[in-house]
């Protein structure tokens, strides 16, 4: 084993039983992994000159971004980054940045960049020609802002994916669209991409199909194919690729759904990398300050009496209208103080789901003409 990994080890076995890092251990193991790993895989250049212009020659570097400045002006920005003298504050950052962030060789042999060189690039392909930009960049960028992970990876690589983090997805009630949908899964997901994918508006486990009841597998059976396309489609084989589900409280399947990331749950249900989220309407937690029992819903229902999904409207505004409705089944009632005590356990366990105020976000949010914000995603 490299003396750095048996030095991490000792610092994380240490940790678990004290609760005490060993900062002095920590900084051998960075010194270490740098005498062992980085600097014996890194490529040495010259000068910048010849770093930038072997980078874009060889097809690592877009062109295009570079010949937007002169020459003299890239090596300034090069030694303005350097002159903080950067040190990685951990084993794990130091790692962390020259395992997934660095730019490699081809055969992932060399490495290509160090911390300075990739912040450079980013500063330069984002300013797009403005120097001054380019330079403030740089001074934030070294000093107190670090830019999401999309952009910090992809800027101004060649072979990349896109440079932005989060994205949204609505699922309908239909084969054509959970296909769809999971395919714009694995393409995201393969751009650099975490994707959250609103399950709301299927139709619960159980519902009809075209007439026939019992028929319909509910929401788990997709979540579970979401959560495979997500495990397939990495980035690039830098990061594995994340997703999110959300659910609103009152669907039919929200039982198994708060229930898929517990450690022993049933494995037709369990979602062990993917995560989840609720949405919660205010009359929701009215009921549970009276103690009530909530009713849950069909989604299917709901489009076919209304002609809009349930996602589109206010469970809070129609809920009671949704009771009184003869033709809007009531598929079970649960106490809401029981049902959000099994929220708050599955968060013990594992963290999750998520949780989104379904009113106080439509309640506040600028853009109101545009329809109701149906869900968040990862960030």
């Amino acid at each position: 084993m490299k003396q750095y990994l048996k030095l991490n080890n000792e610092v994380l076995n240490t940790y678990r039983s004290t609760g005490n890092l060993d900062l002095a251990k920590d900084k051998e193991a960075t010194r270490r992994y740098f005498l062992e790993n980085v600097n014996v895989r890194m490529r040495y250049f010259i000068d910048i000159e010849e770093k930038v212009r072997y980078l874009v020659d060889e097809g690592y570097y877009e062109r295009a971004f570079i010949e937007l400045y002169p020459m003299n002006f890239i090596k300034q920005l090069y030694k303005k980054a350097y002159a903080y003298k950067f040190r990685f504050p951990s084993f794990m950052s130091a790692s962390k940045f020259y395992e997934s962030y660095a730019m490699k060789s081809r055969d992932g042999e060399e490495i290509l960049e160090k911390y300075e060189d990739r912040i450079v690039i980013i500063a330069l392909y984002l300013a797009q020609g403005d120097q001054q930009l380019a330079e403030r960049a740089v001074e934030a960028f070294m000093t107190s802002y670090q830019p999401a992970t999309p952009t910090a990876l992809n800027s101004g690589k060649q072979a990349r994916g896109e440079l932005v983090s989060c994205f949204k997805l609505s699922m309908d009630d239909s084969m054509n669209s959970i296909a769809e949908n999971i395919g714009y899964c694995l393409e995201l997901s393969r751009l650099g991409g975490g994707v959250g994918v609103n399950l709301t508006d299927l139709r619960p486990l159980g519902d009809p199909i075209k007439g026939i009841l019992n028929r319909a597998s509910g929401v788990m059976p997709v979540a579970k194919l979401l959560e495979n396309s997500f495990s397939y489609s990495n980035q690039l084989g830098q990061r594995n690729g994340s997703g999110v589900v959300y659910l609103n409280i009152f669907h039919g399947d929200i039982e198994n759904f708060i229930s898929s990331k517990k450690p022993n749950a049933d494995d037709k249900i369990r979602l062990a990398t993917l995560s989840t989220g609720i949405i919660i309407p205010d009359i929701f937690f009215e009921l549970m300050k009276r103690d009530k029992d909530i009713v849950l819903f069909s989604s299917y229902d709901i489009y076919k009496e209304y002609g809009k999904r349930m996602s589109e409207i206010s469970i809070t505004e129609m809920y009671y209208e949704l009771l009184d409705h003869p033709k809007i089944r009531k598929l079970k009632r649960i106490n809401a103080r029981k049902l959000y005590t099994e929220v708050k356990k599955a968060q013990f366990e594992s963290g999750y789901p998520f949780e989104i105020f379904d009113d106080n976000v439509n309640n506040v949010h600028p853009l109101k003409g545009i329809g109701r914000v149906k869900m968040s995603n990862l960030c």
